[in-house]
């Protein structure tokens, strides 16, 4: 009997230490997740963004971005589609930043000058629940691996990692979405690919049968099909070089070099890919879509590959 009392007391002992023990450990983690909160610059998340703005750059327009139903949208200096990818990935950068204590709780005009604060600072505003918050940044320290950032309407100086400071520094090109052509390679019915001076090639798929119709009739190698358009979905523009063109002869595509057209299944109209002259300034070349007036341009690789890659597409190719 007196062995069962002394077990059935340390039984209740390492169940009391147990508890104290867990719940010691739950402190622990609180403090952890709060001292966490606090390090993080800003209180929110991606999700909770309805919008932002980089501004106050000199020499480069304000950008403003607003999440719409379909995805981001920028807004100025130009009403444009988002990026989607590269905008959720920048705003996961900057809400997951982290500060270090406060440097300064009142820092002299003098001092905020030698931090790079003035007249043309970056600033970054993002609405999330209604409210908005302003980053102002300062100059990179003299390590160059930090930066000074001030909120609006508050005399805290922190310092946070550069990267963030770079990040914060975007321009247009970087947000806006880049998409050459966008359609689903699997679901193409028919391709056509005309190349100045040399023959057209036709590929139509039909239930899992690719079929060559131009220059020859055959198979075609769905491998190397498929491999081409991909190449075309998955590239990206190089730069935008002309919003609102009044003439396409300037660039040459009046009289093209190449044109890709792709038919969906479901669809009655295809979606093109017009190239033009080389563009020597930024080794790209001219082009444009069907879907809008803008010209843009792309890759010299790509281009290149439809060009060669085209003559490659027959099943009876010696090559495949």
């Amino acid at each position: 009997m007196s062995f069962f009392k002394k077990t059935l007391f340390w039984f209740i002992v390492l169940i009391a230490l147990a508890g104290s023990f867990f719940f010691f450990d739950e402190k622990q983690e609180t403090i952890k997740q709060a001292k966490e909160a606090d390090l993080r610059l800003l209180p929110f998340s991606v999700k909770e963004i309805s919008g932002f703005w980089i501004g106050k750059v000199e020499d480069r327009p304000r950008i403003d971005v607003v999440r719409a139903q379909d995805g981001w949208q920028l807004t100025q200096p130009l009403s444009a589609k988002g990026d989607d990818k590269a905008i959720e990935k920048f705003l996961n950068n900057v809400v997951t930043a982290r500060k270090d204590a406060v440097l300064f709780e009142h820092a002299e005009p003098a001092k905020l000058a030698e931090m790079g604060f003035g007249e043309h600072e970056l600033e970054m505003g993002l609405t999330a629940g209604g409210a908005e918050i302003i980053i102002v940044f300062g100059e990179k320290g003299p390590t160059h691996n930090i930066a000074y950032v001030m909120f609006k309407g508050r005399p805290e100086v922190y310092r946070v990692h550069s990267d963030l400071r770079k990040e914060a520094g975007k321009e247009v090109h970087a947000l806006r979405d880049k998409t050459i052509l966008d359609f689903d390679p699997v679901k193409m019915r028919r391709l056509e690919i005309a190349r100045r001076g040399m023959p057209r090639v036709v590929i139509e798929q039909d239930k899992g049968k690719w079929n060559m119709i131009e220059p020859m009739q055959g198979r075609a190698a769905m491998a190397k099909v498929l491999e081409l358009l991909y190449a075309i979905r998955n590239g990206e523009i190089k730069a935008f070089v002309d919003e609102n063109p009044a003439s396409l002869a300037p660039y040459g595509l009046s009289s093209p070099l190449l044109q890709v057209s792709v038919l969906l299944e479901q669809k009655d109209l295809p979606d093109i890919l017009t190239v033009g002259d080389k563009d020597r300034a930024r080794r790209g070349y001219f082009a444009r879509n069907n879907l809008v007036k803008k010209i843009f341009d792309v890759e010299e690789d790509l281009v290149n590959a439809i060009l060669l890659n085209a003559d490659q597409l027959s099943e009876n190719n010696p090559g495949n």
